[in-house]
């Protein structure tokens, strides 16, 4: 009777200790994915805001500057307009799912630019401009803040 009241109490400290330890390596692999998606995610947004800053960054400086593009130019610039809009779009619509709240508001005020109402095309360039690369900024520091690996004893 000894002898199994040994194995039993063996194998409760046994189950005990392996439900534990797969309790703490479970977490631990849910939270490293998750990261892993946010900075996927932060990532894809701060290059297409790079992309859509240096775009109306160029097109605004031809416009001070008085000066056409080449055709061949203008389709690249074309292209990262095309590729980096709608991946800004999307990012703004997913909501606070992956990012913070500040990153949010920022990519929805840049996305809200379209209902506003310019005049000029110099106009046009000029706010996109400043609220583009006001958005950069703003992602690139709550993207610093929100992917820091907070140290934990388990």
């Amino acid at each position: 009777m000894d002898t199994f009241i040994e194995l039993l109490k063996l194998g409760s400290v046994g189950l005990i200790s392996g439900l534990f330890s797969a309790y703490i390596a479970t977490r631990g692999h849910r939270n490293k994915k998750w990261w892993e998606m946010r900075v996927a995610a932060y990532q894809s947004v701060i290059e297409a805001l790079s992309d859509l800053t240096h775009y109306y960054g160029t097109k605004y400086k031809a416009e001070i500057e008085h000066r056409e593009l080449s055709d061949k130019y203008e389709a690249e610039l074309g292209k990262f307009w095309d590729d980096s809009y709608h991946k800004v779009r999307k990012a703004a619509d997913s909501g606070v799912f992956l990012f913070s709240e500040e990153v949010n508001r920022a990519l929805k005020e840049f996305i809200d630019l379209k209902n506003e109402d310019h005049q000029t095309s110099f106009e046009h360039l000029d706010s996109y401009s400043a609220v583009a690369e006001k958005c950069l900024k703003t992602v690139v520091a709550f993207a610093n803040k929100d992917l820091r690996v907070k140290d934990t004893w388990l």
